[in-house]
């Protein structure tokens, strides 16, 4: 997949934001407590953050900068109040969109309301980061390529 050929290339709308520093991406690898997806990294090391369309519901994302991430999932506490989840973003409002590390890799891509903060609000967005990147920059419904190689 190339991260970089579709987020130039979208569809939609999507605000970049400029490239996160290597600095910040190391300490987001080193301190998360999962396995960061590559695709995840990579697509940070780019645009760090960003918002814009995804092409299925909640119809909008807004990643967190790296340099976020970390005080971002201590200051939701989602480590208390849903454990296993690893919060990357909102849909801009009011709803979480996040990693599910509870099954091992790879880590589907939820979306959750932030109040309350309950395992049985999420709803898979993509079974994985790498299904997750074509739905950025596609408003809903849109059909995104089959394959970004």
């Amino acid at each position: 997949m190339n991260v970089r050929d579709h987020l130039n290339n979208c569809s939609g709308i999507w605000r970049p934001e400029p490239p996160a520093p290597l600095a910040a991406l190391g300490r987001l690898s080193r301190e998360a407590g999962i396995t960061l997806p590559q695709t995840y990294l990579e697509l940070l090391a780019i645009s760090n953050g960003g918002e814009g369309d995804l092409a299925i519901e909640p119809g909008w994302v807004a990643l967190w900068p790296a340099e976020s991430v970390l005080e971002l999932n201590q200051q939701y506490e989602l480590a208390s109040f849903v454990p296993g989840l690893f919060g990357i973003g909102s849909n801009g409002g009011g709803e979480l969109i996040a990693l599910d590390a509870r099954d091992g890799v790879p880590f589907p891509v939820v979306c959750l309301p932030f109040i309350p903060l309950n395992f049985a609000d999420a709803l898979v967005v993509a079974s994985s980061f790498d299904e997750f990147v074509p739905l950025i920059g596609a408003s809903v419904g849109a059909t995104p390529p089959a394959d970004l190689a």
